[in-house]
């Protein structure tokens, strides 16, 4: 097994924003506690005239705010580091500012009455303080230096190396000297101290617990929601429900078709030797039968469970506990597993967590399959339409060049009415080649592959090339071309070919649309870390109840069809998938009358 360390104590969970907020947290306090001992000195001595030790109280106030400042400097250089650094120097800040506060504690307590101070049980807010930010045995572990501290206070000043000060009045001075007060007082505050960090930590456990478990389930909704591809869902849903649980190994099982077997799919932790050891069959294996009946099943020694189908190889793994939970959405899909390193490790609340995320895996793998089937369903659409379109190009090309024979009288004189009824039909067969030559074109945008044949390609002399190749269309028709391009080479991540029908389309519908007398204006710029390709026309626009639709299959706006103008309504529909396949972004700015412009927005490689 793939074994993974898991901290425990106070640096177990500790993001560095977590780390700073506790330190910054306690900073803030110790500027409250500081002034707070200057303020209590002054109204303790001058309005209730009590015997306090005045200078060295208002000393030990200047101290804390000294040495909070200090602190406070010190985390801010921490904050500034690496994040494996912040973390580390934020950790140590917290120990030093704990042991700090219990050194001037226990300096308020001997300046206030020693074992007597009335003040002696202000150790009990610091403590739920400290239980609060470090977890696991570390609180006990200050606490114990808070007692030894208390300890020797009381020591000292039974023996008279620390004077006592009495500060309640009326109340005997010699109780310093008593022992058995002493040993009263100090077993009591121990008490007191001890419980009050065990009752902290069980709440504070079941909150770190609860919290743990909240992250667990957010980041799992978050890994599974952020893609419809079904072997990453499967695996982040197979490392989230690991690291939520916080053991080594989980897994995913999914139902084949026969609903006889259970096949792996995705794993976190496992080795390969065990993901070989060889198929589930519901058949020999009752734990995934009772699971995939609808609950969740809690194996606590795997070794000797005999619903366990392969104990030696789990005994191998270092398997000891398992928790599997069933996977079913509208019908029963599989099985999530979660596996633990130490016996019987999972409890009843770990079943109903596991159970969370596998209702959610259900949803997650559903709609996965859904897009996964729609794809397919799409790739062999796209294919039948390759294959048709381009067994119809080729009779089609050769009927066309028959017609051609035929019109220029390279096959015997033809009359006047023949000449006419044979040049409609070439026009026909041209928008009929036209529109087989964009069907491949959207084909070729959708296929699958086109990201795997990706390059680097220079946008200026290819968008040069496709505009000179429309310059003979456009002095026929007195149009004005233009082209500026930026002498910074722009390269971007595309296909030569979809870039090709990308500007031929765009160039070309501008050149189409705009009246004689009207102008083309292309432009290839740079803004920040992408090329710009502008196509401006003085063309007969684009109403606006029509731009929501460009861009669908064979839609054409009201105007365009209209106006006896031919065209297929897919040169916008290809500019758009091929763009999209690319990373890029198309935007169309159009006033009926007036013009269009679009824009195409490419990531620079």
């Amino acid at each position: 097994m793939d074994q993974r360390t898991m901290l425990d104590g106070p640096a177990a969970n500790w993001l560095p924003r977590d780390a700073a907020y506790d330190t910054y947290r306690l900073i803030r306090t110790r500027w409250v506690g500081g002034g707070m001992v200057l303020f209590i000195t002054a109204f303790c001595i001058h309005v209730l005239r009590l015997p306090l030790p005045e200078a060295g109280l208002y000393t030990l106030g200047i101290v804390i705010l000294l040495y909070n400042g200090i602190l406070f400097g010190v985390a801010g250089r921490a904050a500034r580091a690496d994040q494996n650094q912040s973390v580390l120097h934020f950790r140590q800040i917290m120990i030093l500012q704990v042991v700090l506060d219990w050194l001037s504690m226990a300096v308020f307590i001997h300046l206030t009455g020693g074992i007597t101070s009335p003040a002696i049980f202000l150790f009990i807010i610091h403590v739920v303080l400290v239980t609060i930010i470090l977890r696991g045995q570390s609180p006990y572990t200050y606490v114990l230096f808070a007692v030894v501290m208390i300890l020797l206070v009381t020591l000292l000043e039974s023996i008279g190396i620390l004077p006592h000060y009495q500060v309640i009045p009326g109340m005997n001075c010699d109780l310093c000297h008593n022992n058995l007060y002493a040993i009263a007082q100090v077993v009591f505050f121990s008490v007191a101290l001890f419980a009050t960090v065990f009752l902290t930590n069980s709440v504070m456990r079941r909150l770190w617990e609860r919290e743990r478990q909240v992250m667990g389930l957010l980041q799992t909704t978050r890994s599974i929601s952020s893609t419809l591809e079904l072997s990453i869902v499967l695996e982040n849903l197979a490392r989230g429900a690991a690291e939520a649980l916080a053991v080594p190994g989980a897994s995913i099982r999914i139902l084949d078709a026969t609903g006889e077997r259970l096949t792996m799919v995705a794993s976190y932790g496992l080795s390969r030797v065990y993901l070989e050891k060889g198929p589930v069959e519901l058949s020999g294996s009752y734990l995934d039968r009772e699971a995939l009946s609808g609950k969740t099943v809690l194996v606590d020694q795997a070794e000797h469970d005999p619903r366990v189908q392969y104990p030696k190889e789990m005994a191998e793994e270092g398997i000891e506990s398992i928790l599997v939970a069933p996977v079913i959405g509208r019908k029963p899909l599989g099985v999530l597993r979660a596996y633990s390193n130490l016996p019987n490790h999972f409890t009843m609340k770990d079943a109903d967590f596991l159970q969370a995320i596998a209702h959610q895996s259900a949803a997650a793998i559903e709609n996965a399959q859904t897009y996964a089937a729609l794809q397919q369903v799409e790739q062999q659409r796209t294919q039948f339409v390759r294959q048709v379109t381009h067994e119809l190009r080729s009779p089609v090309t050769g009927a066309q060049s028959l017609l051609r024979v035929l019109l220029h009288n390279m096959a015997g004189e033809l009359t006047s009415q023949q000449q006419d009824i044979v040049g409609r039909l070439e026009n026909r067969m041209g928008t009929l080649l036209e529109l087989i030559t964009d069907l491949l074109a959207l084909a070729a945008s959708k296929s699958f592959d086109q990201r795997q044949e990706l390059e680097t390609i220079t946008l200026q002399p290819l968008i040069q090339a496709i505009v000179e190749s429309f310059k003979h269309q456009a002095v026929e028709k007195d149009i004005q071309l233009d082209l500026t391009m930026s002498e910074t080479p722009l390269r971007v991540h595309a296909t030569e070919d979809g870039l090709k029908r990308v500007a031929e389309n765009l160039v070309g519908n501008a050149v189409k649309y705009t009246l004689e007398g009207g102008s083309v204006t292309v432009n290839v710029t740079k803004e920040t870390n992408c090329a710009v390709l502008t196509v401006t026309d003085t063309g007969i626009g684009i109403p606006d109840e029509a731009l929501e639709k460009l861009g669908e299959e064979f839609y054409r706006a009201p105007n365009v069809r209209h106006s006896g103008i031919p065209g297929t309504g897919l040169g916008i529909a290809i500019v758009k998938q091929f763009v999209a396949s690319f990373g890029g972004l198309m935007s169309i700015q159009s006033t009926v009358g007036t013009g269009t412009t679009i824009t195409i927005t490419l990531p620079l490689n």
